[in-house]
């Protein structure tokens, strides 16, 4: 008797297992020395789990649907009860003849059991039904089939254990049930997509370092060399920026599979690009929202298995944002697969002080359940928060034995000399007009409506000077022809006005000589100073950063106003004198101690978002609803109307088409004409949906500013309704 388990394939559940073997063989060979927790027993129980996770299958009813999908003959039965097979499957298991512990039964029926996760709990009468009625009836064909051994008494006693799931309370047998569940979970869909679920594995990216850098005849510098020399550690490292973070990050990675995580999406397809095309190292993926797009866009010839591969975790090293990989605090159904794949990993978390405290919150947990599994984690950054690194000191995730802190900051070189104003920007645009006829000026507000209103201002008095605005409500084209215009023009030299806000904080690479700024936090206020002497000496008396700190936009919805006035204090004995890399770092330092922060809403939220971690009863939601808790659900995608209405012919050919690469291509044409906005302002102009699949885009009704000529526009104008006539 012939049992399928896929019908896409037609292939048998003999077959299905025998690939799930073959990569349980290719992990343990590859990686196995790098599982603290996987002793030879737990890879016993691991090979258990797969030899029995899909003998479920073989139940009349899943037979049945197969057959009829594959146009074969429909067997005969008279049980109709449709039963999850992952239910069905532990209860062939022959227990009475494995010689398992108490404890090691538990763990192999709750990785069979839950290695599909459902939205209701096993019906004990409804699985007693099925074993009874059809699986007793068929015991020794799939034995046969198996070439296993099967339970010579079908019980049905196991749902009883299988409704008591693991909970962080069972200690050290929660963390091997994450690791044998999560470990069955990744080898079950790695071959499930015919896939090997570990590729490269002879690649390394530290190697790859070490020729770029001999290449371009680059010395390994202080930190470089630290990292380097610490790859069996967890390390906590804070250098400013220019010092080759990226590498150092890559050397302490060396010959081991890694994660590379960044906060902007923009950053990471830079170092992806970096490390594949100038390092020469193509066992490099990239997985995040629009990374498909980005691929496709970028040319790569094979996308399509760099997409599958980064999506399977399957890569050497991959570049990723920590939505897709770093979710698995919220407990969801089968946040195993994530957190077992961190236990053979190294994990790098880039700018850690850039993440709102909520996230913060979340990452701190994160690593301390990769802590737990036998992962190791790198944290880079130019600032680190001391609430941060407290709590990770209190929870003994970074400890001496296993962990260590480096600081690496060149005080020699003096890039910035401050200016603090008490006024507001709009009062200091004859300042930025006199500089700009011989410079190239920068000027960073804190929201989009006040940058808008200065490039309103200035464009009207000022016709003889370029001045360009940049902000994160133009389309995403549009953007993207901005980005590339402010790299071109600092490139050339050019006099002249750049209007943006924080977008341009960590994700351009740009050397203006002058910064005019809004007060924002010390962290976020360093990262405006890195778009400024970013790679030159200030070797003179003029102040090249002027901060102006009264009715600053943006306060309290962007930035907390405690912080605020705490960053202005902390800067006032800086105001006309050389800031410089050591001072920033310390200050920061100061500005995130517990003591500083008593009574803030960002320890609130810091603090409330840890309690929430830390009691949250596991198996609550789905991926994808922790994926939205993750992501900024306060913002939706719009086209503006009159954008639409010329791209009705894109859509059109898009639902005519059935070529799979030209529909991608269509499909991110259209998705470049929406702008990114918050609901709550935008909903009272929304008028529609587009069609499907693009059911998440709304038409709004609002006049849309921007000339791709001259690069000149507002963007969206959120506040001004489109006009009845045009």
């Amino acid at each position: 008797m012939t049992f399928y388990a896929k019908s896409e394939t037609k292939e048998t559940i003999r077959e299905h297992t025998d690939r799930l073997l073959d990569n349980l063989w290719l992990l343990k060979n590859s990686y196995g020395h790098k599982f603290v927790r996987m002793d030879e027993r737990m890879w016993e129980l691991l090979r258990l789990a797969v030899e029995y996770h899909d003998v479920g299958k073989a139940n009349t009813v899943f037979q049945n649907k197969i057959r009829r999908a594959i146009r074969e003959e429909m067997l005969e039965t008279d049980c109709d009860a449709d039963v999850p097979h992952n239910y069905l499957s532990v209860g062939l298991i022959p227990f009475s003849r494995l010689d398992l512990t108490k404890e090691e039964s538990r763990l192999l029926i709750h990785a069979v059991g839950y290695h599909h996760e459902r939205d209701k709990p096993p019906d004990k009468e409804m699985i007693r039904h099925i074993l009874e009625t059809d699986m007793k009836n068929q015991r020794n064909a799939i034995s046969e089939h198996m070439k296993l051994p099967l339970a010579e008494k079908l019980s049905f006693r196991f749902v009883d254990r299988l409704l008591k799931r693991y909970t962080i309370h069972d200690g050290d047998q929660f963390w091997n049930y994450v690791l044998l569940k999560g470990l069955l979970h990744r080898i079950d869909h790695a071959a499930s997509a015919h896939l090997p679920v570990e590729i490269d594995i002879d690649q390394s990216i530290g190697a790859s370092v070490r020729n770029y850098m001999n290449q371009q005849g680059f010395r390994k510098n202080a930190l470089q060399q630290f990292t380097e020399a610490n790859q069996d550690k967890n390390v906590v490292v804070v250098a400013q920026t220019g010092m080759g973070k990226t590498e150092a990050a890559l050397l302490w990675i060396g010959d081991d599979k890694a994660f590379f995580t960044l906060p902007l999406r923009v950053s990471i397809n830079a170092i992806y690009e970096r490390i594949r095309d100038k390092m020469g190292y193509d066992a490099v993926g990239l997985l995040h929202s629009t990374s498909v797009h980005y691929l496709a866009e970028k040319g790569e010839e094979n996308w399509e298995a760099i997409k599958q591969q980064s999506q399977q975790l399957s890569t050497k090293l991959l570049m990723t944002t920590i939505d897709q990989i770093l979710k698995f605090p919220f407990y969801y159904r089968g946040f195993e697969k994530e957190l077992a794949t961190m236990a053979n990993s190294k994990i790098v978390i880039d700018e850690i002080q850039a993440y709102d405290p909520k996230i913060a919150a979340m990452l701190i947990k994160a690593l301390e359940m990769i802590h737990n599994v036998g992962g190791n984690f790198m944290i880079m950054t130019a600032t680190l928060p001391t609430l941060y690194l407290d709590e990770l000191k209190k929870r003994n995730i970074i400890n001496e034995e296993h962990s260590i802190f480096g600081e690496f900051i060149d005080t020699s070189k003096h890039r910035h000399r401050i200016q603090l104003h008490a006024k507001e920007i709009t009062e200091g645009l004859e300042d930025i007009v006199r500089k700009a006829q011989t410079s190239q000026v920068l000027v960073i507000v804190n929201t989009v409506r006040r940058a808008i209103e200065l490039y309103q201002s200035l464009s009207e008095h000022e016709q003889n000077i370029p001045i360009y605005l940049l902000h994160s409500q133009f389309t995403q084209e549009d953007r993207q022809l901005l980005e590339r215009k402010i790299k071109e023009f600092n490139d050339k030299k050019i006099n002249g006005i750049w209007i943006t806000t924080q977008l341009v904080e960590a994700s351009i690479d740009i050397d203006f000589d002058y910064l005019f700024t809004e007060m924002s936090t010390l962290d976020s206020l360093f990262q405006r100073l890195g778009r400024c002497y970013r790679k030159r000496i200030l070797d003179e008396e003029r102040c090249n950063v002027h901060i102006f700190t009264e009715n600053i936009s943006g306060v309290p919805r962007v930035y907390n106003e405690h912080l605020i006035n705490e960053s202005i204090k902390l800067l006032q004995p800086y105001d006309g004198h050389i800031l410089d890399e050591r001072t920033k770092v310390e200050m920061v330092k100061q500005l995130y101690e517990r003591k500083r922060l008593i009574g803030t809403a960002f320890l609130q939220e810091f603090e409330d978002a840890l309690y929430m971690f830390d009691n949250l009863d596991p198996y609550g939601m789905n991926k994808k609803e922790a994926q939205r808790k993750l992501r900024d659900i306060q913002n939706i995608q719009v086209v503006p109307r009159r954008i639409y209405d010329g791209m009705i012919d894109l859509l059109e050919a898009y639902a005519a088409c059935r070529d799979v690469k030209e529909r991608l291509r269509l499909r991110m044409e259209i998705e470049k004409k929406t702008v990114s906005v918050q609901r709550f302002i935008a909903e009272k102009y929304v008028s529609e949906r587009l069609p499907k699949p693009f059911e998440h885009i709304y038409i709004i009704d609002v006049e849309y500013d921007f000339q791709r000529e001259t690069s000149k526009g507002k963007g969206i104008l959120l506040d001004t309704p489109m006009s009845t006539f045009y």
